[in-house]
């Protein structure tokens, strides 16, 4: 429950002096005055040169690939003079803010609405991209949803100043100063401050060290059910593998998980991560220890690896992000598919997984793109993936993925095994860096020079281009045999039809994904069902689902199954149906299947030992 107070504003948060005025921006925010869901910010604003300036709230950011204008979440926008004279203002859009008489300008206020609760018109913002204020308890702040720029003036430097209880800490790789109730937090620059989350909660964090790097984990289990040591003991592996997938040694010398655990799950319907330069923020179920290490493995693998991409090796596109207009990079096989690719090669490379999981792996992905438009050149969904290509966006984790996948077998086809994508990454971090964006066009031709000229042709036909990727060819290289699908008999209890969990109704979602067969249309499942209750098991929760999940995969043939669902009636009112079946088997495409060849050359086992070290 979150504590309503009556309406404040602190005037001045930490009695900072007016007289001077700063080379940078000041912020101020007071997490013990909280009202409505709402926090009050402050900004002494850095000297302005024009007569008018722009304010500026980010409509996205880096990683998020969505516009969710963090404006909207804005009001009571109010600028001063040294004298605290009103200057005059005017909305230009849903994010900016002109000020007239700028040159006079010297604090800014307005109030900041928690955008997990929001009730505002707009898409749901993905909650590791958004903010949340529950008084006493957490904040979740993420500094781009508080903090603005003005134009031309996002390279000074950014001070945030932060009140809060004593019983909280504020974790983030954020430099700074932390006290008994006020943190200071400094950046260079505007990128770097909106590329850092803070949370705000009872301390539960724990460090480790790896490859130089000082990782701290902050966690946030509302009961108990976890804590950081036990997870940092989970993830402590995991560090250390990647550490030796990246050669030994980190690009960041500190990095930090910021972890929010929730019993009953988030109001966008989503889990997962988003991830930061220097750190990664985590929206995840509430679970015991061995529950959630398995999926934060996954996960924080993938996560982590952006330290290499985007942090060392981006286009201008994201080197000098416009947060307000932004430009698309073509280059997202990059940024999110190697990274996923890498995510899944190094638990296999350095012993965690089996290369019989790393082939099931494999396969998952390639059953995931199937979902999408794989004719679609890969360069060209990227550009468009904020309007016209929106709902492909998943794919970069798919097909993007395999296109990791490709590259790898093909740069060992071609080096004899001394080369691949890992060698490659270090090569391009050497050739960029944090501080060296490359042109969008220029990649591509600086990936051919440092490898092969065939490398140019793969780009050619499989990522710009429209052609399917050579999964078969690539992995004949490495001694895996590839069988495309054929036809099998299989138990499908939901009828070819998919089931997501609906945060607001507290129940499993019927999604018609264009695969409904005999069973599905004989229980009279539809679009929108929303099951209640399966064989007995009553819908209200993660752990309810995880029960009917249990009991499904359990089923045998004739198995009777009674489904309990809400759908709407032809006036729109939601009525209570009984849908009853005996679980049949149906034919279906079955899984590709990817095997180790029995007999491999001897080109093939060295390709493969440099390629999963098997």
């Amino acid at each position: 429950m979150i504590q309503r107070l009556r309406p404040f504003f602190l005037f001045m948060l930490f009695c900072i002096p007016l007289a001077a005025q700063q080379p940078g921006y000041r912020f101020s925010v007071d997490l013990t005055r909280i009202a409505g869901d709402k926090l009050d910010v402050e900004l002494l604003a850095p000297s302005i040169s024009s007569n008018e300036i722009i304010y500026n709230i980010p409509a996205i950011v880096p990683g998020t690939y969505e516009v969710y204008d963090y404006g909207r979440f804005i009001s009571d926008f109010k600028a001063f003079d040294k004298n605290g004279n009103r200057l005059k203002t005017e909305t230009v859009d849903k994010n900016r803010w002109k000020i007239t008489d700028a040159k006079q300008l010297r604090r800014i206020t307005y109030r900041v609405e928690d955008s997990w609760d929001t009730q505002l018109e707009g898409d749901f913002i993905f909650e590791p991209g958004g903010t949340n204020f529950q008084a006493d308890s957490n904040f979740v702040l993420n500094t781009f949803g508080l903090c603005g720029y003005f134009d031309g003036m996002k390279s000074l430097p950014f001070e945030l100043h932060v009140r809060h209880s004593e019983k909280m800490y504020g974790a983030t790789s954020l430099r700074g100063t932390h006290g008994k109730q006020n943190d200071t937090l400094r950046a260079p620059d505007y990128m770097e401050l909106a590329d850092s989350p803070v949370m705000y909660a009872a301390p539960d964090t724990a460090h480790v060290m790896v490859g130089g790097c000082d990782v701290l984990l902050a966690l946030y289990s509302p009961n108990h059910l976890c804590s950081a040591p036990v997870l940092a003991d989970t993830l402590r592996d995991l560090l250390a593998q990647q550490q030796a997938y990246l050669g030994g040694t980190l690009p960041v010398d500190r990095y930090t998980f910021i972890i929010y655990l929730s019993p009953d799950g988030f109001k966008s319907g989503s889990l997962g991560a988003l991830e930061h330069s220097y750190s990664s923020l985590y929206c995840l179920p509430e679970m015991m220890p061995y529950y959630i290490g398995p999926r934060m493995r996954d996960i924080c693998t993938h996560e982590f690896f952006h330290i290499v991409t985007p942090l060392s090796i981006h286009s201008e596109e994201i080197g000098d992000f416009n947060y307000n207009g932004p430009k698309m990079s073509q280059h997202l096989w990059l940024y999110e598919g190697v990274t996923e690719y890498a995510a899944g090669l190094m638990q296999v490379k350095y012993g965690h997984d089996s290369p019989q999981d790393f082939l099931q792996w494999i396969t998952n992905k390639i059953n995931g793109a199937e979902r999408f438009n794989n004719t679609l050149p890969f360069t060209e969904m990227s550009k468009g993936v904020l309007d016209t290509y929106k709902n492909e966006y998943s794919n970069v984790y798919q097909k993007g993925a395999l296109i990791g996948l490709c590259l790898d077998l093909k740069l060992r086809k071609l080096s004899d095994g001394k080369y691949g994508v890992q060698e490659l990454m270090h090569d391009l971090s050497k050739a960029y860096g944090k501080n060296k964006s490359f042109k969008d066009d220029e990649l591509i031709p600086k990936i051919v020079q440092l490898t092969y000229p065939e490398i140019g042709a793969f780009f050619s036909r499989y990522v710009q281009g429209t052609e399917p990727l050579p999964l078969a060819e690539v992995l004949a290289y490495a001694g895996i045999t590839y069988t495309a699908k054929s036809k099998e008999k299989i138990l499908d209890p939901l009828g070819g039809m998919e089931a997501v969990y609906d945060m607001d109704t507290q129940a499993m979602l019927l999604v018609d994904i264009g695969k409904k067969n005999e069973f599905g249309y004989k229980m009279d499942y539809r679009e929108g069902d929303r099951i209640m209750e399966i064989n007995g098991i009553k819908i209200k929760s993660l752990k309810d689902i995880d029960k009917a999940q249990q009991l499904l995969n359990n089923a045998k043939e004739g198995m009777k199954i009674k489904v309990e669902v809400l759908r709407k009636d032809d006036t729109g009112k939601e009525v209570q149906r009984q849908l009853k079946g005996k679980l049949k088997l149906v034919e279906t495409t079955g899984n590709p299947v990817l095997a180790l060849d029995t007999k491999p050359d001897a080109m093939q086992l060295r390709i493969r030992k440099a390629w999963i070290n098997k």
